[in-house]
């Protein structure tokens, strides 16, 4: 299966597995699904409930019409890069240069979605996914963006952050990490995970160059002996400072 190794703005190198074409059109097809009943649900109030009289026609324009072509684009923009249909095929959109996509990141796939998919049938998209070396829309291209492939394993949430050990009158030693975004934090729970999952040359020069670099821009020494040692630390700390 390909994949692509993503560096994060904080240095932080994570290796994503690109989602195959099946899991495109299984996410695409439950969107659609959940699109279409919500679709069925307003046209029923619509013309059974209130009548089928002009009041119906402007509900349903109102409720099924906006829904309709704006959810892929508000889905993704609030899900972190998903769908419900993206969700439930553990895959997600995310920027090729590391950084968070902003909403305009997803504006540009969105808006491209309607001649690749709808009007050429999808024919364009697969052509596409196919053809190129990253499985990207033409709108993943123009955007940046490629879709990847999230292992439920290893992936990490904000709740995680707060299972880390019992903080009771805990100290923080690096005050300056809340510099960092709680996005920031995920990805280095994830990367230290890894480490300890892994522990072999790769991922101990990664976690070091990790460390060094957050070291370097927090203006800090490290005092753990280990990097490792030192990101967990970051992340308490981080937990502490934020909660």
């Amino acid at each position: 299966m390909a994949s692509i190794s993503i560096t994060t703005t904080q240095n932080v190198t994570i290796d994503y597995q690109l989602a195959v074409f099946r899991q495109r059109v299984f996410a695409f097809l439950i969107d659609l699904l959940i699109i279409t009943s919500w679709s069925l649900i307003h046209l029923f109030i619509g013309f059974v409930i209130l009548g089928g009289t002009g009041l119906s026609q402007i509900y349903s324009w109102l409720l099924i019409v906006p829904f309709a072509s704006f959810y892929t684009l508000f889905m993704e923009y609030y899900l972190n890069g998903q769908t419900p249909g993206k969700r439930s095929m553990n895959i997600r959109v995310v920027m090729i240069n590391g950084k968070e996509p902003s909403f305009i990141d997803y504006f540009i796939r969105w808006s491209l979605r309607f001649i690749e998919i709808y009007f050429s049938s999808g024919v364009i998209a697969s052509i596409m996914i196919s053809t190129t070396n990253l499985k990207q829309r033409l709108a993943d291209i123009v955007a940046g963006t490629v879709l990847v492939s999230v292992n439920l394993q290893q992936s990490v949430t904000a709740d995680d952050l707060l299972k880390i050990g019992a903080m009771g009158n805990y100290t923080p030693s690096y005050p300056g990490v809340i510099i960092f975004s709680e996005s920031d934090m995920l990805k280095i729970k994830r990367l230290v995970d890894r480490f300890f999952s892994f522990n072999n040359e790769a991922h101990r020069l990664l976690i070091l160059d990790t460390a060094q670099g957050i070291a370097n821009k927090m203006g800090v020494k490290i005092k753990e002996p280990k990097p490792e040692l030192f990101l967990k630390t970051l992340i308490r700390d981080y937990v502490v400072l934020t909660r």
